[in-house]
C-alpha cells in the first residue's frame, strides 16, 4: 500500500513509518523541517505544513491512504489539528483520496463510552491545565463525522515510550492506562490493512477484551 504519513518525524510517526515499511508498504513521510527518519528504497521525505494546501498536495498525491499523528506541542496552534484536518479533506477531495487515520485523545467521548476512573482524572487534569488540546481533537473529530471521508480516529490515554503489550481495539474501551507508540502504529496499519472501523473511532484497550 503507499501510504502518506503526516508528523512522520514525531515519535509516534517514527513508529509507524519503521512498522509500515516492515511490513512491505511503501512510505511518503510528510516532515515538518527536521527529518530525523533513516534512508529506506520505500521511503520518500516531504517537506509538510499540515494546513499548508500545496504541502499537502505534494504529500498524497498518488497516494493510497493517509495517516495523521498531528497533536500539540509547545506553541502550538488551538485548534492545528481541525485546521491541518480541514485542509487535508480539502486536498484529498481533489485527490480523489478518501481513507484517512487519525490519532487523537480518549478526551474524546462518544455516549457509550466506559470511562475508567483513571481516565477521568487524566483528562480532568489535561481540561484544566490545557482545554485547548481536548477541544481540538473533538473538533477535529466532529469535522470528519461530517465529511465524506473514509476515517478511523484511534482514540488513546497516555502515550508511553515503552515496550508494546497486546492490545485490542473496542469502540467505547475502557481504554489501557499507558499505550505504546509501537501499539499505535500497529493499530493504525491494523485498520488500514483489514480496511475496519470505518467512521469509527476505537480505543486501545486491554488484550482480554473482546471487540
Amino acid at each position: 500500500m503507499n501510504i502518506a504519513v503526516i508528523a512522520a518525524n514525531g515519535r509516534t510517526g517514527q513508529a509507524f513509518v519503521e512498522l509500515a515499511l516492515a511490513a512491505g508498504h511503501n512510505i511518503r513521510a510528510g516532515v515538518y523541517h527536521t527529518n530525523n527518519l533513516p534512508e529506506h528504497e520505500h521511503l520518500s521525505i516531504v517537506q509538510c505544513d499540515a494546513r499548508n494546501s500545496a504541502d499537502l498536495t505534494k504529500l498524497i498525491e498518488g497516494q493510497e491512504a493517509v495517516v495523521s499523528f498531528i497533536g500539540h506541542v509547545r506553541n502550538s496552534p488551538a485548534q492545528v489539528q481541525t485546521d491541518a484536518m480541514k485542509a487535508l479533506a480539502k486536498v484529498m477531495q481533489q485527490e480523489g483520496l478518501k481513507r484517512i487515520v487519525s490519532l487523537t485523545g480518549t478526551g474524546v467521548r462518544f455516549p457509550q463510552d466506559k470511562i475508567s476512573l483513571i481516565d477521568r482524572i487524566l483528562n480532568l487534569s489535561i481540561s484544566l491545565i490545557d482545554p485547548k488540546i481536548i477541544k481540538d481533537g473533538r473538533d477535529h473529530v466532529l469535522f470528519l463525522q461530517q465529511s465524506n471521508l473514509e476515517w478511523t480516529v484511534i482514540r488513546v490515554l497516555k502515550l508511553q515510550n515503552t515496550s508494546p503489550k497486546p492490545f485490542s481495539l473496542t469502540l467505547y474501551g475502557p481504554t489501557k492506562w499507558w499505550v505504546s507508540r509501537e501499539d499505535v502504529a500497529k493499530a493504525s496499519l491494523q485498520v488500514l490493512s483489514d480496511h475496519s472501523f470505518i467512521k469509527q473511532a476505537p480505543i486501545i484497550s486491554k488484550f482480554n477484551l473482546l471487540k
